[in-house]
């Protein structure tokens, strides 16, 4: 066995389109070649540039996925980077709304203010005493922060790194050129489109967009959107509806090995929202909390309550209870999940399938709960263990 790195990224370095071209050519005669990739190094730029062409026509793309385009997308909405991250193959860091501060509207700012505020004195008052070592006065601020954070648009201005292939590149131009091309009657989606069409004008800027590369032959589309929800399903492979705040859609959606979509939001005079559970048995603070999404319901706040379908299969389904069923991840996440998890392992016992008693021992708490799991970092937060926790 040899291994040879043939490829890196650097982030200083932005590659020319004609090198990338060039790999993809390389690429291609991997799958054709007589003897090594030093020799595909070593051919004539004609040879290895006739080949590229030949992909590129003969739709043979998948070569060139092997060059990646790292993009730093700066005041993008966040529902924008939702479309984004929805589409596969994909890496994304984003400026995280649930640690750090963005710039909001006079009118979004006050009420974030006040809840935030809020939230911290109630997250203080309800558990700091019971586990101190957890709610320190940061960890106190970071959830407030998380908290508040539902009242903050959809269309909130976010920065962050999106790293694509150079085919996913070519291709997310086209299916946004497509669905930038189609008459919306949706308001949420008007407010959009002008969004993605200044985009695509700063994609086709970048000098990487290639004709034959954007070629839609097989009449995708963008994967956010659905209309209609999925027939309920739970085997080895399984299909589901939830019904989750915009804000955990994100989150949810950040598993890349599963598939989700949502229904286009309503109009904003029929939003409904969630209510963080804290608050939820208060009758004032819930009322005040409901009053002000409405108040704020034109820009589509965060926590406004969308419909999605979420597929996947056993495997990855478990990796992901894995990953969301813990004292770090949001409420609201961890209760989706249980929801899925539930239906999932009552499915699976009907029917006498193996994994019936491997979602069984996750029924009961947190991962640390789970056979033969050891947390590294134990939070010591009975309530989150138990996942009786309200914050």
């Amino acid at each position: 066995m040899e291994i040879s790195v043939i490829a890196t990224t650097h982030p200083d370095y932005k590659i020319d389109k004609h090198e990338l071209d060039r790999f993809g050519g390389m690429a291609a005669g991997v799958c054709y070649m007589a003897h090594d990739f030093a020799t595909l190094r070593g051919e004539d730029e004609s040879k290895t540039f006739r080949r590229a062409q030949m992909t590129k026509e003969n739709g043979h793309h998948s070569v060139y996925d092997h060059a990646t385009i790292t993009l730093y997308l700066h005041c993008i909405p966040r529902v924008l980077e939702c479309l984004l991250d929805n589409e596969r193959y994909m890496v994304s860091s984003v400026k995280s709304g649930r640690y750090t501060l963005h710039p909001l509207p006079d009118d979004e700012q006050v009420v974030y203010d006040k809840w935030q505020a809020k939230f911290a004195d109630l997250i203080r008052d309800r558990y700091q005493a019971e586990c101190p070592s957890f709610f320190t006065d940061n960890k106190i601020k970071k959830l407030a922060m998380e908290n508040a954070r539902y009242v903050t648009s959809c269309f909130t201005m976010v920065s962050m790194l999106h790293t694509v292939s150079y085919r996913q590149l070519n291709y997310l131009y086209g299916f946004l050129t497509d669905y930038a091309a189609r008459k919306v009657a949706s308001t949420f989606e008007k407010r959009l489109q002008p969004y993605i069409k200044d985009f695509i004008k700063q994609l086709a800027a970048t000098g990487y967009i290639d004709p034959l590369l954007m070629q839609n032959g097989k009449q995708r589309q963008l994967s956010l959107f659905t209309d209609h929800d999925v027939q309920e399903y739970f085997g080895d492979v399984y299909a589901t509806n939830v019904h989750c705040s915009f804000a955990v859609y994100m989150h949810l959606n950040r598993h890349r090995t599963l598939k989700y979509a949502m229904h286009v939001p309503a109009e904003p005079a029929a939003l409904e929202f969630y209510v963080p559970e804290i608050i939820a048995d208060q009758s004032q603070l819930r009322q005040e909390w409901l009053d002000d999404l409405h108040r704020l319901r034109d820009n589509y706040p965060q926590a406004m309550l969308v419909r999605a379908t979420e597929m996947g299969n056993l495997d990855d389904f478990i990796l992901k209870a894995i990953e969301r069923k813990c004292s770090g991840v949001m409420l609201e996440t961890t209760r989706v999940v249980n929801g899925v998890l539930n239906k999932y392992q009552a499915a699976l016992q009907q029917a006498g399938h193996h994994g019936a008693k491997v979602l069984a021992g996750m029924q009961h708490g947190a991962q640390c709960t789970f056979p033969g799991f050891k947390c590294s970092h134990p939070c010591g937060f009975a309530a989150a263990i138990n996942e009786t926790r309200k914050i």
